[in-house]
C-alpha cells in the first residue's frame, strides 16, 4: 500500500482502462452506477462542483467514463452533462450519472472507470466547499455483496497494461481522491487554479487526508 499516490492514467486526455475499479463479492441484479453527491447522506447536490460557475458554463466539474468494456477515446470529457445515465457523463447525483458496465456483474465481477476534475478560473478559493463525494450505487437480490474499491497505484509500479491495484478505504473516515498539478508530490497534492479559462487536473491522487 502506498497511499498517498498518483493514479495511473487518471484524468482527461487519457485512454487508460484501469485507473479505478470496484469488485463485487456477489452477483448484482442491476448495472451499477457511479454518482457524486455533497456528502455521505447522498441527498443533496449544492456544492460548487455540481452547479459550476460562469467560467465553465454552469455545468458540473467532475466527469467520469466507464472503462469496463474497454478504452475510451482520448479527450473523453463530455462538453455537457447527459440526463440520467450514460457511459460518459458529468456527475450530479441521480440527475447525471455513469453506468459502469453494459451488463450486470456476476459474483466476483469488476467494473472500471476514469475521472476528470475540471476547475475554472472563477472557482471559489479556498475550495473546502467545492467538491463532494463519489458513490457506487448497486442492487442485488441474493446475498449482500461486499465491495472492494481500488486504484492503479503509480508509486507501487503500476502501468495501465500491468496495473498494480491498491485498496481505497471508503466512507467518511476513508481515503480522498484529489485533483493535482503535474508536478504534485505526496507532500504537496494541490491543483493550481488557472488564470483564465478552464483547466482539467493534470494528475489525480488518492490520499489519507
Amino acid at each position: 500500500m502506498s497511499i498517498p499516490s498518483a493514479v495511473v492514467g487518471a484524468g482527461n486526455n487519457s485512454s487508460a482502462v484501469n485507473p479505478f475499479n470496484v469488485t463485487f463479492s456477489q452477483a448484482l441484479s442491476a448495472i451499477p452506477t457511479l454518482e457524486s453527491w455533497d456528502d455521505s447522506t447522498f441527498l443533496t447536490v449544492t456544492k460548487e462542483q455540481f452547479v459550476g460557475t460562469a467560467g465553465n458554463g454552469n455545468i458540473p466539474y467532475v466527469s467520469a467514463v466507464a472503462t469496463t468494456g474497454g478504452a475510451p477515446a482520448s479527450n473523453w470529457k463530455p462538453a455537457s452533462p447527459a440526463a440520467g445515465g450514460a457511459t460518459i457523463n458529468r456527475l450530479k447525483g441521480t440527475t447525471n450519472f455513469v453506468n459502469l458496465s453494459s451488463s450486470i456483474p456476476g459474483s466476483g465481477g469488476t467494473v472500471k472507470w476514469n475521472l476528470d476534475f475540471e476547475v475554472p478560473s472563477d472557482a471559489a478559493v479556498p475550495s473546502t466547499s467545492t467538491f463532494g463525494v463519489l458513490a457506487v450505487r448497486f442492487s442485488y437480490s441474493g446475498a449482500a455483496p461486499t465491495l472492494t474499491f481500488q486504484f492503479n497505484d503509480l508509486s507501487a509500479g503500476g502501468t495501465d497494461g500491468a496495473p498494480v491495484n491498491t485498496n481505497i478505504t471508503p466512507g467518511s473516515a476513508g481515503n480522498f481522491i484529489r485533483p493535482a498539478d503535474a508536478g504534485a508530490t505526496s507532500a504537496n497534492v494541490v491543483m493550481t487554479k488557472p488564470s483564465s479559462g478552464v483547466l482539467s487536473a493534470a494528475t489525480i491522487w488518492v490520499t489519507n487526508t
